[in-house]
């Protein structure tokens, strides 16, 4: 009886849009005008995946949402430059880095290419607030705007202030949405285990980070 109910509450859509409206918690969308100019926006890589192709493996989108709020707060003058984590894992030996990538593309958008700034190869989170930092040491600025998606600007904006980084955050790609609650947010469904695993891997990782990884 006990594994039934286990089943039916991880599998209902009620329970798994409240845990990621949990992890969500307080990262309302903004838009440019809620920003002050800083020196950096900084795009936190995680939206592409690499996928085979007939000339190798390549990128393709998954949520872009990152990418364009960024492209949005440059065009917005909201920073001198931009920002894209070279995120790049130790198998992908045949692709460049995320955040190259991204790059071709905000120039296909307009920017200019002295706007565009690609940090060293990272691998995490934790990575990524490292090689920003040392970017701002480098050239002496003061603050960011980090682009993120919701449920992990969290994570994200304590570990660049264990840093010492100053920033004003801008959380896109939010997994929860408008809706009315039904009849059917009570009936099993399969992406809610989904939903679920999604949301406990992220409050996973936080926990990870405040007790294991010291940075």
């Amino acid at each position: 009886m006990l594994a039934l109910i286990s089943l039916w509450l991880t599998s209902t859509p009620y329970i798994s849009k409240s845990l990621v409206s949990f992890v969500e918690k307080d990262q309302l969308r903004k838009t440019p005008d809620d920003i002050r100019p800083a020196d950096l926006v900084v795009v936190l890589s995680g939206m592409l995946a690499a996928v085979k192709s007939q000339r190798g493996p390549v990128y393709e989108w998954g949520d872009p949402d990152r990418y364009f709020a960024g492209v949005e707060l440059m065009q917005a003058k909201k920073a001198r430059y931009i920002v894209f984590t070279g995120g790049l894992f130790p198998w992908q030996t045949n692709l460049q880095s995320e955040g190259m990538y991204l790059a071709t593309f905000a120039k296909q958008a307009g920017l200019s290419e002295n706007q565009i700034v690609v940090t060293e190869d990272v691998q995490n989170t934790a990575q990524e607030a490292i090689a920003v930092k040392k970017y701002l040491t480098q050239h002496d600025l003061k603050e960011i705007i980090l682009v993120t998606s919701a449920y992990h600007m969290p994570r994200a904006q304590q570990l660049f202030q264990n840093l010492g980084v100053n920033l004003q955050t801008y959380p896109v790609d939010s997994k929860v949405v408008l809706y009315d609650v039904t009849p059917m947010d009570f009936l099993p469904d399969a992406g809610a285990f989904s939903a679920n695993q999604f949301a406990l891997r992220e409050l996973i990782g936080r926990a990870y980070y405040f007790l294991v990884a010291k940075i």
